[in-house]
């Protein structure tokens, strides 16, 4: 039967972590909301919304609240007692301390206790935190970080339930300026996910620990920039990935050529990352060898200051629950549209359509495909450079040719946030 969340105020689904290793989690709905940034601009803007020093170290707050939420039906057990009220609190800080004219250090550290009126054992403290090191060396630029994130979030869009999930991880990215149009580069992302469900009772959320896992992505390549704002670039990515527990053991590894394409002007940004994905399984695994490309494609048109839409694309894999179907392969496409409603106020809406299909591990396993449909959208105001206030929802169905599969749920956001979004802080 059709599984329902229904939220009246909150940031349900989007409670995906928003971070550098994104391979680790599903992708939610909604696409790019903004060109990435370079190291240096990153840094650049990050430091002036830094205005507090505590002797040689620049401090900036982080502070707000998010997923203030009315929550209906969201465990799907017969003990369930119907509707409650959640809230997340947030309050923290991130240094900036420079060693040298070239090496700059961040810390942060954000505990965020994570409220529920009826469901008291679900009430947690997350504490996340990290180091990053960015060295903006003559010709070498370094960017290296180790973080740890715990929040509340979905996990998995085949149980969307809200869990207390842990994920470790350590980046490692470089990048050399040999000549005017030569870069090679290096990356390494290390990734390790962990449910904390002990002191939850939904069977469904123990079920999510068994997705538990480390991954590894190893990049290496060379960017070619033949004109100013345009780049291409090859190498190679190996991937390794590595379970936990033995009864839903997906574990696999592969090499795989990657082709980066990116357009950068003011009017036009395109962005492609694919990757041509040739995956196998490592002993005792039951992972279905794959083949295919994976990754995600971005156009971005300006026609004035004020609008700007975006047309985008993303296929990834996701780890499956089921002892059916070891994976599933995720494939979306999006169009975003955002304007300006005054100097303040900004408005975004987006739908998506695509699909979720399943490969099976033994034969005879039904054939199963997840049709998807996404729509939303946000109204954020700018109270000050730094203080702001959003307003979000989000709506997904999954229509299963599996009877009794289909999925759906909805979710309205309000966030309060000083320096920049609470979500998805880490390093």
């Amino acid at each position: 039967m059709r599984f329902e969340v229904r939220v009246c105020i909150g940031i349900l689904f989007l409670l995906a972590c928003r971070a550098k290793s994104q391979y680790l989690l599903f992708t939610p709905p909604g696409g790019p909301e903004s060109r990435p940034e370079s190291i240096e601009d990153r840094l650049d803007r990050e430091m002036r919304q830094a205005p507090h020093h505590l002797g040689p170290v620049r401090i900036a707050p982080l502070i707000g609240f998010r997923d203030v939420a009315y929550v209906n039906d969201l465990f799907s057990t017969n003990t369930n007692t119907g509707g409650d009220v959640t809230a997340t609190f947030g309050a923290g800080a991130r240094g900036y301390l420079h060693t040298g004219s070239k090496v700059t250090w961040i810390g942060q550290v954000l505990p965020e206790y994570v409220w529920w009126n009826e469901r008291t054992e679900s009430r947690r403290l997350n504490v996340s935190g990290g180091l990053e090191m960015i060295a903006l060396l003559n010709r070498l630029t370094i960017d290296a970080a180790a973080s740890r994130v715990e929040q509340q979030k979905i996990v998995t869009p085949e149980v969307p339930e809200l869990v207390h999930s842990a994920v470790d991880l350590g980046r490692l990215d470089t990048e050399l300026k040999l000549t005017t149009k030569l870069r090679p580069f290096v990356s390494a992302h290390w990734a390790r996910q962990k449910g904390l469900v002990d002191d939850l009772q939904d069977p469904a959320a123990q079920q999510i620990a068994l997705l538990d896992r480390e991954e590894l992505k190893v990049r290496a390549g060379v960017r070619w920039y033949p004109r100013t704002a345009f780049s291409i670039g090859v190498g190679a990515e190996r991937t390794e990935v590595d379970f936990d527990r033995a009864e839903l053991d997906s574990s696999n590894a592969g090499t795989a050529p990657v082709l980066e394409l990116t357009l950068d002007r003011p009017h036009i940004y395109f962005h492609a990352d694919l990757t041509a994905r040739s995956l196998t399984a490592t002993t005792g695994s039951r992972f279905v060898d794959y083949d295919g490309v994976t990754g995600s494609v971005a156009l971005n048109l300006v026609p004035r200051s004020s609008f700007q839409s975006w047309l985008y694309a993303n296929r990834e894999i996701i780890y499956s629950l089921s002892p059916d179907y070891p994976y599933l392969q995720d494939t979306r496409v999006g169009l975003a549209l955002g304007t300006a409603l005054g100097a303040r106020v900004f408005f975004r809406a987006y739908v998506e359509t695509g699909d979720n299909e399943y490969t099976a591990f033994s034969p005879t396993a039904p054939e199963r495909t997840d049709d998807l449909t996404a729509f939303g959208g946000s109204l954020r105001f700018v109270i000050t450079e730094t203080l702001a206030l959003t307003l979000q929802a989000t709506r997904l169905e999954l229509d299963s040719n599996v009877p009794g599969a289909d999925n759906s749920y909805t979710s309205g956001g309000l966030a309060l946030s000083l320096r920049g979004n609470l979500v998805g802080q880490n390093l």
